[in-house]
């Protein structure tokens, strides 16, 4: 059954059309000194008698709505050792697609080539090439979104065969077209082509790729209940709609990213504050997590090992790191008793820093996978050097003004110094930092819980700033916030 489909995006497309009745071995690359041009004006292998293969390429970027026909004889009886591959397309990592004929069955299939692993998309009829001699014509064609169509013609036969027929988009771009043939020292003459047409055009991306932190690790869940799976969320904190085709996750081994994992090999778009969910299992985190929205979650084969007690969760495309978190259950609110089944949720989209994170709220079950995070905090613009928001919090972990952002702006870079918190007696409960080297602006936040791992009392509390620099006036402000229940 063929797909259809509609497209409303505008993206640029490279054209290609050529044709080659073999006067010559112009614009033909690679292996050209085993090729001659024969008298019957033929591309005719000559290659050394020896067991071998032999390929030429042509510049080629016909792939969608591709149309490939050419004449190809082999003066022998194909085999495992002596067959022809025609390369329709091929990028300059080798992914593509190619027709192989001949091998163990004797028939015409169509092959799809992807980071190094060959898969079959069509297979021809057993013993279609099961002859002394085989000379055929090839046609294949492909339409405007992968529908495929492999057909050939025998000497014999009165009309093309069809082959087979198969749907597949894993690749939109070609860079070239090659004839690649396979043979051992008594077949290293016997291959011959003539009359090649191709035609098509490859798909010319043009889609904004997330740049370093365009895309940042939005929660993790790394120890899950028994039959639930590790997820990563992630979160389109820019203000641009982006492609995440070839994205990876990963996480760290000796020092530094490793065991990589395709997020998507397809055309994916994220909106602006668009969330998407990473797991192995979608059945499982929908039981798991009723709320979640299925077409936010994405499911892979296999995601990086994620240890219960500390790991870390890298965002890498093209070998750039887009955003990396490193864990440990340590940063999970100090006052539960299990953190089994519980998810870090990061506070806010704006800041990357170890104390922006946050266990998810208990009235939420713990996790929000694909749902806005239940410690999410918007941050506000200050207004003075430190600035405190909300002025009352309810350290319960409900989700409802669990936390404290404490913003800081200076009007120099330099500054250092400590955030303390008091009560109301005058003595220190919390040391938020300590001798910190403070940017223009820093944002910190405060849990509610105390130097001693409790929950600070109900009441008034006083925040206090001391910033110190070598040239400026060192500053000291205070203000009051209240804890409640």
């Amino acid at each position: 059954m063929k797909k259809l489909l509609l497209l409303t995006l505008c993206p640029f497309y490279l054209l290609a059309q050529f044709t080659d009745d073999f006067q010559s071995l112009e614009n033909w690359i690679a292996d050209t000194a085993h090729f001659e041009i024969d008298s019957l004006n033929q591309l005719h292998l000559l290659a050394p008698a020896i067991s071998d293969k032999a390929t030429i390429w042509h510049t080629s970027s016909a792939l969608i709505n591709g149309y490939w026909q050419i004449d190809i004889a082999m003066d022998f009886n194909p085999s495992s050792s002596n067959y022809t591959q025609i390369h329709l397309s091929s990028d300059s990592l080798g992914n593509g697609y190619f027709v192989k004929l001949g091998g163990t069955t004797d028939e015409v299939s169509l092959f799809k080539t992807q980071n190094e692993t060959t898969t079959k998309l069509i297979d021809g009829a057993d013993d279609f090439l099961d002859l002394d001699s085989v000379a055929l014509r090839l046609l294949v064609k492909r339409d405007s979104i992968g529908n495929w169509q492999l057909s050939a013609q025998r000497v014999s036969d009165n009309s093309f065969i069809v082959q087979g027929q198969c749907f597949d988009d894993s690749h939109l771009t070609s860079q070239h077209f090659g004839i690649e043939c396979v043979y051992t020292q008594t077949r290293s003459e016997k291959f011959y082509f003539d009359n090649l047409w191709v035609e098509g055009f490859s798909f010319l991306d043009t889609f904004l790729r997330p740049q370093v932190l365009d895309i940042v690790i939005n929660e993790v869940l790394f120890n899950p209940v028994d039959s639930d799976n590790d997820f990563v969320e992630i979160i389109n904190r820019s203000q641009k709609d982006l492609c995440i085709k070839d994205l990876q996750i990963a996480n760290y081994y000796a020092l530094k990213p490793s065991n990589f994992k395709s997020i998507t090999d397809s055309y994916i778009f994220m909106k602006p504050q668009e969330i998407r969910v990473l797991c192995t299992s979608k059945e499982s985190l929908l039981h798991y997590h009723p709320f979640a929205l299925e077409h936010r979650i994405i499911e892979l084969e296999s995601m990086p090992s994620y240890n219960n007690d500390e790991g870390s969760v890298v965002l890498v495309l093209d070998s750039n790191i887009i955003d990396e978190f490193h864990y440990n259950e340590k940063m999970h609110f100090d006052l539960l008793q299990d953190v089994e089944g519980v998810s870090l949720e990061r506070i806010s989209t704006e800041i990357n820093a170890v104390n922006n994170w946050h266990s998810a709220a208990e009235q939420v079950g713990f996790s929000t996978p694909t749902l806005p995070n239940s410690q999410a905090h918007l941050l506000i613009e200050p207004l003075h050097t430190m600035t405190l928001s909300p002025e009352i919090i309810s350290p319960n972990n409900d989700g409802l003004d669990d936390v404290l952002s404490l913003q800081l702006c200076f009007s120099e870079s330099g500054y250092r110094g400590r955030i303390l918190i008091f009560n109301t007696q005058g003595f220190p409960i919390k040391t938020v930092v300590n001798n910190q080297l403070f940017g223009t602006k820093s944002t910190y936040f405060w849990d509610g819980t105390t130097d001693r791992t409790e929950i600070a009392r109900a009441g008034r509390y006083i925040i206090w700033l001391e910033a110190t620099h070598n040239t400026q006036t060192p500053i000291v402000e205070k203000q009051t916030i209240v804890v409640g229940r």
